[in-house]
């Protein structure tokens, strides 16, 4: 099991500013170039340049985990668990760019985006209430605003709610409501049917049936 604290010879409470020095020195340390001089053999250098790109894929190995607070999170609990096998798989193809190149470059920035837990997507309830609130507030302004209901015509059919007078024969024709009216009809019900004990009971002029009158 590799330990990346030992790899990059910092501790385990090392900060990541520690972190950062302790790769970039490493790193210029293990870079081929300072290693094999000129008055080597070419079989010395080649040995070199080959331990060389070993330690230059686990020092980026270690960088890539420790410089995220997410994946060192993660390896601290695998160290601590003592099963950290496997938690630096994800950076062969990073730590294979950096031997091949021999690149002595500092190392990225961490970027705060690519650990942020973001919390669970939540149905928009309050812009969901206020669209209808104002949507209900329209809809009262309008009813209120608006025209009122016409008034209910006159067509000399009776029928309960109509407002009636009686001719001289006492029977009940339809006037308008909005103007002076002698009863309000209750209902109208066939002439073998009795009207409620607590209503008058007149003749429909249009020979309907019988006309119950409010009291």
């Amino acid at each position: 099991m590799t330990d990346h604290y030992a790899v990059l010879g910092v501790a385990r409470n090392a900060t990541l500013d520690d972190i950062r020095r302790a790769y970039r020195d490493r790193m210029r340390k293990a870079h081929p170039d300072s290693r094999a001089g000129a008055s080597v053999d070419s079989s010395i250098a080649s040995s070199v340049a080959s331990s060389s790109a070993a330690e230059v894929t686990r020092i980026a190995e270690a960088w890539n985990v420790l410089s995220s607070p997410a994946r060192r999170a993660a390896y601290d609990l695998q160290l601590a668990t003592g099963s950290a096998a496997g938690v630096g798989a994800r950076t062969t193809s990073t730590a294979s760019d950096a031997a091949s190149t021999g690149s002595d470059t500092a190392p990225p920035e961490y970027d705060a985006n690519l650990d942020r837990v973001y919390p669970p997507a939540r149905f928009p309830w309050r812009f969901v209430l206020t669209v209808i609130g104002i949507g209900a507030a329209i809809l009262i302004v309008l009813h209120i605003m608006g025209d009122p209901m016409p008034e209910r015509g006159i067509d000399g059919l009776i029928s309960a709610g109509s407002c009636v007078d009686f001719d001289q024969l006492g029977a009940a024709y339809e006037v308008p409501c909005s103007g002076p009216h002698q009863a309000v009809v209750r209902e109208l019900v066939p002439f073998d049917s009795p009207c409620d004990s607590d209503t008058t009971q007149a003749r429909d002029r249009q020979g309907m049936g019988t006309v119950c009158i409010e009291p």
